[in-house]
C-alpha cells in the first residue's frame, strides 16, 4: 500500500515592529492564527541599507522548509523591478549575541550590528532567502508578494532585510511585516 506525503503548516513566525505600531490593515495582513512574534522595525530604513531582526528560536523540532511573504510601505515610490533582499543569518546557540555570523548582536538593530560591512554580513549568512520584487506603486499603496521557500540550517536565526528598492521604507511601521509559514510534511498511510 502506498503512502501520501501531504503538506501541513505549522505556527506561522511575523517579523514586525510588536513593541511599536505594528497593525497592518486586513487586506494586507499576512498574519495566520497567533504567529510567533519577532521583533524587527524598518521604519525609515533607506535605500542600500540593512537591518537584522531579534534572534528567533525556531525550535528543536522544527520544519525543514519555511514559505516566505511580505508586505512593505515605502516612503516614495521604489523603482519597477528593484527588490529588498532578505537573508537569514544561521546560529547554532540560544543567546542573542552568541554565535552570529559576523559577531551580530541577535537583537532589531541596524545591519550590520557586529563587525565589517553589510555586504560581508550578507556573505557570511551564505542562506539568500529570496528577493521581494517592487512595483512603481506609490506610498499609500502597501506592497504584498512571496518571497521565497529557504530551509535553516540552525535551530536560531536571525533575519536580514536589505533595502535596495531605490526609496526608503515608511517612517511608520504600521504595515510592514514578513511571515514565516513552516511547511510540514506528514506521512499518511
Amino acid at each position: 500500500m502506498a503512502n501520501d506525503i501531504l503538506t501541513t503548516v505549522g505556527t506561522q513566525i511575523c517579523f514586525a515592529d510588536h513593541a511599536g505600531d505594528f497593525s497592518p490593515a486586513a487586506k494586507t495582513s499576512l498574519e495566520q492564527g497567533t504567529p510567533t512574534e519577532v521583533q524587527l522595525s524598518l521604519a525609515g530604513v533607506v535605500d542600500g541599507a540593512g537591518r537584522e531582526s531579534a534572534k528567533v528560536d525556531l525550535g528543536a523540532a522544527r520544519a525543514a522548509r519555511y514559505s516566505v511573504q511580505a508586505a512593505f510601505e515605502f516612503a516614495a515610490t521604489p523603482t519597477s523591478g528593484d527588490i529588498v533582499e532578505l537573508h537569514w543569518a544561521p546560529s547554532p546557540d540560544s543567546a542573542a549575541a552568541n554565535g552570529n555570523p559576523m559577531q551580530i548582536d541577535g537583537v532589531d538593530a541596524d545591519a550590520p550590528s557586529g563587525i565589517g560591512t553589510l555586504a560581508e554580513l550578507v556573505k557570511a549568512c551564505n542562506c539568500f532567502i529570496g528577493a521581494f520584487n517592487c512595483t512603481d506603486d506609490a506610498t499609500a499603496n502597501v506592497q504584498v508578494a512571496h518571497v521565497g521557500v529557504f530551509s535553516p540550517p540552525e535551530r536560531y536565526g536571525i533575519l536580514i532585510v536589505k533595502n535596495e528598492s531605490g526609496a526608503a521604507f515608511h517612517s511608520d511601521d504600521v504595515e510592514c511585516h514578513i511571515v514565516f509559514n513552516p511547511i510540514i510534511d506528514q506521512v499518511q498511510d
